[in-house]
């Protein structure tokens, strides 16, 4: 026996699946493929529902999240950043400064 489902149901029944908001950094190897990238780390936004805020509030809800969010996605820049520059500082005083043996 087929088991019949409606897919009619009202707004109070249906539950809402909420989109998000993902910011991606990540690094491009080579100008000449901007498209090629490798990702460094992802950040997914929590989901916005409008039903839990205050109209009145509700701007500066927003702005205190996105604040907050942004201020842990630029540390994470930061280190990306600090760590790509340290590995290149590393490599160019090695070449630098070869490594001696002694016996020269």
């Amino acid at each position: 026996m087929v088991s019949e489902r409606s897919d009619h149901r009202n707004a109070a029944e249906e539950e809402v699946q909420m989109s998000h908001i993902r910011v991606l950094i990540c690094r491009v190897e080579d100008e000449a493929q901007p498209e090629k990238t490798t990702e460094l780390h992802r950040f997914d936004l929590p989901a916005v529902d409008p039903a839990k805020m205050k109209p009145e509030t509700a701007l500066d809800q927003l702005e205190t999240r996105i604040l907050s969010c942004g201020q842990v996605m630029m540390r994470r820049l930061l280190e990306h950043q600090w760590v790509e520059m340290d590995e290149l500082l590393v490599e160019k005083h090695r070449q630098a400064f070869p490594p001696w043996d002694g016996d020269s």
